[in-house]
């Protein structure tokens, strides 16, 4: 599983546990944690929101918006917040492959 290729122990757990509420229909917990892992990342590399003109924003403006965005502080992500309540099983797989894929990119 490409969850597994996570380097971070902690974020490794954390979309394991987001992978679990997937199979168990608890999709707001996998959009969840899914931004959070997203967050972490951009925290731990702050290097990915720097740069000239809107590329820094580009980092942000990707994370999916179909039942969540990421509150920003400061050209910083700082939580999720949702846009409403029922999310679908579309939606959360959305959130968590994101999340997966980043995560396993950027090698944490």
């Amino acid at each position: 599983m490409k969850v597994d290729r996570i380097q971070d122990e902690g974020l490794r757990a954390s979309l394991q546990a987001a992978h679990a509420s997937l199979r168990a229909g608890d999709h707001r917990d996998v959009v969840q944690r899914a931004g959070e892992a997203y967050i972490e990342l951009l925290r731990r590399k702050p290097e990915l929101l720097q740069g000239e003109g809107a590329m820094p924003q580009m980092r942000i403006f990707m994370f999916p918006r179909l039942c969540a965005h990421l509150e920003v502080e400061d050209g910083r992500p700082v939580a999720v917040a949702f846009d409403r309540e029922n999310i679908g099983f579309p939606e959360a797989v959305t959130y968590y492959e994101f999340a997966v894929d980043n995560l396993v990119r950027e090698g944490l």
